[in-house]
């Protein structure tokens, strides 16, 4: 996106970018698709540049959860735009992980921890690195894990209960017998 778009045409271009294409004889699917690849193209500029929550609001609809956590990360998402997200999403891992980068959202993204759903808390952590699989030398280390962040996770996870019980409280005559008797009914 150009970075000399005046500030008055911003509001227009944005409305443009986020209207689904009609044609006269109604939707038009081709357009549509080209106005998607548009707006993906320019979101993190056009992110960059709008502060109106009316407006931020309006793009953060259409990005998807991994542009989301990404923008989080670099600082273009930040706990301010958290509302208008969680208006049409849940939480995911990724979003708390992107926003707790930056040391004046941890607590925003720890509070965000009971509302994600417990079998993803882990991946908080286990996520961190989102360059891990695709770092090369040239990409910067990703910063270290806020411990508060850390001991917020452990303490989530701690707190969920077991996905199986424990054998210990499984007692011989609760199994079910394996037996001439189970054949027969299950024969007949």
């Amino acid at each position: 996106m150009s970075e000399d778009l005046p500030k008055e045409a911003l509001k227009t271009v944005i409305e443009a970018l986020c209207a689904p294409a009609k044609s006269p004889h109604g939707f038009d699917p081709q357009a549509d698709q080209w106005r998607e690849k548009a707006l993906e193209a320019a979101l993190p500029a056009l992110l960059v540049r709008t502060s109106a929550k009316r407006l931020r609001s309006q793009l953060l609809v259409h990005a998807d959860e991994k542009m989301l956590a990404t923008l989080a990360a670099e600082g273009t998402v930040t706990a301010a735009d958290v509302p208008a997200i969680l208006r049409h999403r849940q939480v995911w891992a990724g979003l708390i992980s992107g926003l707790a980068r930056h040391a004046g959202q941890v607590e925003t993204a720890i509070a965000l921890l009971p509302r994600l759903p417990g079998h993803e808390v882990e991946r908080v952590v286990r996520d961190w690195d989102l360059d891990r699989y695709t770092r090369t030398e040239a990409t910067a280390p990703a910063p270290p894990l806020p411990q508060a962040l850390f001991d917020a996770v452990l303490e989530a996870t701690e707190k969920q209960p077991p996905l199986l019980p424990p054998l210990q409280s499984l007692s011989l005559s609760s199994a079910v017998p394996i037996g001439r008797r189970c054949r027969r009914r299950l024969c007949t």
